[in-house]
């Protein structure tokens, strides 16, 4: 029999305990006590629910709660007849099964919720705090100051490197306030992680100087390396809020991961900016006698074929022989004066003319010359 069951059946015998001749006081206090058993077994679930997604699980004493109903049955005096208190205690017995039963199931809920909690709980959980953090004044302070240490430290002008010591000075920061201790602790020998943020030039006398690594093997579990920026992975974030969050400093540690990531993740957008414009900057100028209208055309047409890509470059399967003859065609199209210079020089790549004469030689033109002869066709 479940629990709903049981509390229907508890109901039904305890009305027929008011029909019969009691005082009025006695039939008010099964009234309530119906009440609260139904209540209490229609919002435990709830509760238990609403407890895993906040910052700290609510302190909800349930065995002190069935404890009190029990109580009030037991203190339950009718003195009307000796049937009347046999049928108390009965009832009495049957509500301590169904609020035991009670007891066990939201134990056993809360146990797997503990312990297999859903990855996208775990996920609001983070979003949820994150958006709480930036709607606070500290994400606009932060924001601000960064705008101030453009201004102030790089003239408002940062270079990249500029911006990855921020990041690396925040991430520090956010060592040395202990958001990560938990993990840290449990940390024996930290993994490097070559290519990533390097703590090595370090002072010899900075606090962090022998414990850098180990905070950041404890950061990387949280987050992902990705275009050379540090991403939060929500999942693993939130999972690693919840298990923290009975630790002594859990807000302030919660708090310190949210802020100094922000300021990670402010640094990186900028970092994000400065190698979209360097790679701007860097997209291959095309010397003057290759950037003219015709020359364009004819680009556009070897993108099309496969041979280009969209900054000039050779794709990967283009062959050096299939570059010495784009070359070639290319500059009699043009009417260049120098054939051979312009190209290597934009291809990093020599001796085209070797190439040219070899092809000469055996007379066997290179693959797809035919599609090269079709771009440069009029």
């Amino acid at each position: 029999m479940n629990t709903k069951e049981i509390l229907n059946c508890l109901f039904s015998d305890i009305e027929k305990v008011k029909n019969r001749a009691v005082s009025a006081g006695t039939k008010f206090r099964l009234m309530a006590l119906v009440a609260d058993i139904a209540e209490v077994a229609e919002g435990l679930q709830q509760e238990v629910l609403q407890r895993v997604s906040q910052e700290a699980a609510v302190d909800v004493d349930v065995d002190t709660d069935f404890a009190l109903l029990a109580e009030q049955v037991l203190a339950m005096e009718l003195a009307e007849t000796a049937d009347a208190e046999a049928v108390v205690r009965e009832q009495t017995q049957s509500v301590n099964e169904a609020l035991g039963l009670l007891s066990g199931t939201l134990a056993d809920v809360d146990m797997q919720l503990s312990r297999h909690h859903r990855d996208e709980e775990y996920a609001r959980l983070y979003e949820q705090e994150k958006r709480r953090y930036l709607s606070s004044g500290t994400a606009s302070r932060a924001k601000r100051k960064f705008e101030e240490w453009k201004d102030l430290e790089c003239n408002g002008q940062p270079q990249l490197e500029h911006v990855e010591d921020y990041r690396t000075e925040k991430l520090l920061h956010m060592f040395e306030k202990g958001a990560l201790a938990s993990s840290v602790e449990h940390i024996q020998r930290a993994k490097r992680y070559a290519g990533e943020v390097d703590f090595d030039q370090l002072d010899d006398d900075h606090p962090l100087k022998k414990t850098a690594h180990k905070h950041y093997a404890a950061l990387r579990k949280l987050v992902d390396f990705r275009d050379g920026c540090l991403v939060v992975d929500p999942v693993r974030a939130g999972r690693h809020f919840y298990a923290c969050r009975k630790d002594a400093n859990a807000k302030a540690n919660r708090t310190n991961f949210l802020k100094y990531m922000h300021k990670v993740e402010l640094a990186q957008e900028e970092m994000r900016g400065l190698l979209a414009a360097q790679e701007e900057g860097e997209r291959c100028t095309l010397p003057d006698v290759l950037a003219t209208g015709p020359a364009m055309k004819y680009w556009l047409r070897l993108q099309a074929s496969g041979f280009v890509d969209e900054t000039y470059q050779l794709l990967p399967d283009t062959t050096r022989k299939q570059a010495m003859y784009i070359a070639d065609v290319f500059s009699e199209r043009l009417q260049m004066r120098s054939k051979w210079k312009a190209f290597q020089n934009l291809w990093g790549i020599n001796n085209l003319a070797q190439e040219k004469w070899e092809m000469q030689e055996t007379g066997k033109p290179p693959a797809r010359a035919d599609e090269i002869d079709a771009v440069f066709a009029e």
